[in-house]
């Protein structure tokens, strides 16, 4: 009985210390961002460098369109809420559940953000 227990202990001890896991998280850096971003030099390109957002919203492809040529339009007013830019669903859909696909860098977003707290200027 006094074996069985001592067992019980030791297995219940084991299982409490190599159960236990932590991740540390580390959250990513964001630059600041400079005062007057531009949406034609560094927001536009965003959406089109690289494999991003154009892949699929495009010219007669998914709205909105984010081509260089007709983002502006796409998502100013419907996308952007200058009151509250964090709520803005051009920073939030990318990257959620609602759209899984692609998102953004932290650099990227904060760079987004600046533009929509400046006034979402079609600069």
């Amino acid at each position: 009985m006094k074996k069985r227990t001592i067992f019980f202990s030791l297995l219940v001890f084991s299982l409490f210390v190599c159960g236990c896991k932590y991740d540390f998280i580390t959250p990513d850096y964001v630059p600041p961002v400079a005062p007057g971003v531009s949406f034609s030099i560094q927001v536009a390109p965003i959406f089109s460098t690289g494999d991003k957002c154009t892949q699929c919203h495009k010219s007669g492809g998914q709205n909105p369109d984010l081509t260089t040529s007709n983002a502006y339009s796409q998502i100013v007013p419907s996308l952007v809420d200058t009151a509250n830019p964090a709520a803005s669903l051009i920073l939030t859909v990318p990257g959620s559940s609602k759209h899984s696909w692609k998102g953004y860098t932290a650099t990227e977003s904060a760079t987004i953000r600046g533009w929509i707290t400046e006034g979402a200027k079609k600069n």
